[in-house]
């Protein structure tokens, strides 16, 4: 019961106090002003998140009665030029009662506000860099499907002198496979790259994009740190033990 108060308490708004809220618009709060929420026979409340160029927080967007069928975004959550967001449903009740958000789905939209297809997958996550001998930089990632509007079919790895200048145009070529895509193998989840060399004390950041079908990638900016290369070992180091002396 606890449970049912909290919602009761925290989407009842008999005073009309929250009338503003877009949380309470998007729930369907126009149709009972609060009384009840959001509607009598309740429904499905459609939520949404930006992913670009910062993961945002979930907000309500829209809301629709049981016999709807189709869950429309309101009029304040618009979908932007070259945006990015992913979507959940959940049924509501009369009570204002919340059951477990669907997994979410990802829509993309290109310069013109249409939508793309086929769907991008998620970006890479846990991505890391480390200086190897020669020059080199070993480059992982991860895989999480999760919120995906569809599987990936490769990655591809950019470089640049930090965040702000990173070449998307020109991926970065494996050393090892000779290829400037690294491709998807099943539900594997962990990749790497090792780059070709950079000259001593070079700085490198590293972005990595998941592409579609059609070879369109997702937009994401999120670079490692910055990592200097080397092409020198560090100098040979003896190790002494110094025994403990008895008086």
């Amino acid at each position: 019961m606890s449970l049912l108060l909290d919602q009761y308490l925290r989407t009842c708004d008999p005073f009309h106090l929250g009338f503003t809220s877009h949380e309470l618009l998007g729930a369907g709060y126009a149709l009972t002003d609060g009384t009840v929420f959001p509607y009598p026979a309740g429904g499905t409340i459609l939520r949404r998140r930006r992913l670009y160029p910062d993961v945002g927080p979930w907000s309500i967007c829209g809301f629709a009665r049981p016999n709807d069928e189709v869950v429309f975004n309101m009029t304040g959550f618009p979908h932007e030029a070259n945006g990015a967001f992913q979507y959940q449903s959940a049924i509501v009740l009369g009570n204002g009662f919340t059951g477990p958000f669907t997994e979410p789905v990802r829509v993309d939209f290109d310069g013109s506000r249409t939508r793309i297809t086929p769907p991008l997958p998620m970006f890479p996550r846990h991505v890391a860099a480390t200086p190897m001998a020669g020059g080199k930089f070993r480059v992982s990632w991860e895989y999480d499907p999760r919120g995906q509007g569809a599987w990936p079919t490769d990655f591809q790895v950019f470089a640049g002198l930090d965040a702000g200048s990173v070449d998307y145009n020109t991926p970065l070529t494996d050393s090892l496979t000779g290829l400037d895509a690294t491709p998807v193998i099943g539900a594997r989840r962990g990749y790497e790259l090792t780059s070709g060399a950079f000259a001593d004390g070079t700085q490198r950041v590293f972005v990595v994009r998941a592409r579609n079908s059609a070879g369109t990638a997702e937009k994401n900016t999120f670079a490692t740190n910055l990592k200097r290369a080397r092409t020198t070992t560090a100098s040979a180091t003896a190790v002494e033990f110094a025994g403990q002396r008895r008086r």
